[in-house]
């Protein structure tokens, strides 16, 4: 009963929000709270930031199991590119839910392609799978943004960690969300199964135009 009032709440909200697509929500993948000196970003916490190891474009692809996008040689230079494995693969993911509290998720790897822009700053662009989650498609969306924005309590530490909330944006015509720390952005959105999480000091704006011209 509790959970089916969360989420009804939860569905109102959306529906507030929803003429306006600068509020829409991104689908957020399940994880353990972030910790800053442990994992990459506050999106992908089902790897640790030393499991990245250097790898050439194919050896990353067939890892992928797909094609990432890439920037083009107008707006930068591509400097590394590296894979991490999630170990396990199958994790164990507790979330603030009464009818599924504890999920066993799959989890993919994650390539890093790292870019140096045409202005100085550096342009990390992550790229991975959303995982499998045993959540029926119909409540997924709504159970695991609900578990993304439940604030911590005694009995639950927070999806983003001590991450500021993120804003709701549009990038490539999706939902997406941005995280902004004052000295870096973070951006997360999913195309299809795909799902992407960018990191740069670039001006927000030459941010977003790049991020719109990957190809």
């Amino acid at each position: 009963m509790v959970r089916m009032i969360r989420i009804a709440t939860f569905v109102a909200v959306l529906c507030i929000t929803a003429a306006s697509t600068a509020t829409a929500l991104a689908q957020v993948p399940p994880g353990v709270s972030y910790l800053p000196d442990k994992h990459p970003n506050a999106i992908v916490t089902f790897v640790r930031i030393q499991d990245f190891k250097s790898a050439t474009y194919i050896e990353a692809q067939k890892r992928m199991g797909f094609d990432p996008l890439g920037m083009s040689g107008q707006n930068g230079k591509r400097k590394s590119i590296e894979v991490a494995l999630p170990m396990p693969a199958i994790q164990k993911i507790q979330l603030p839910d009464d009818e599924y509290p504890l999920v066993k998720v799959e989890f993919s790897p994650v390539m890093r392609q790292t870019y140096v822009l045409n202005g100085g700053d550096e342009f990390v662009l992550d790229a991975f799978r959303f995982p499998k989650v045993p959540i029926p498609l119909n409540l997924m969306t709504g159970v695991l943004n609900n578990a993304a924005f439940t604030p911590g309590g005694k009995n639950w530490k927070p999806r983003f960690g001590a991450a500021i909330t993120p804003e709701r944006m549009m990038v490539r015509g999706v939902a997406a969300l941005l995280f902004d720390d004052n000295k870096e952005f973070v951006i997360f959105w999913r195309e299809g199964t795909e799902c992407y999480v960018v990191k740069s000091k670039a001006p927000r704006s030459e941010l977003i135009r790049i991020i719109d011209d990957l190809l």
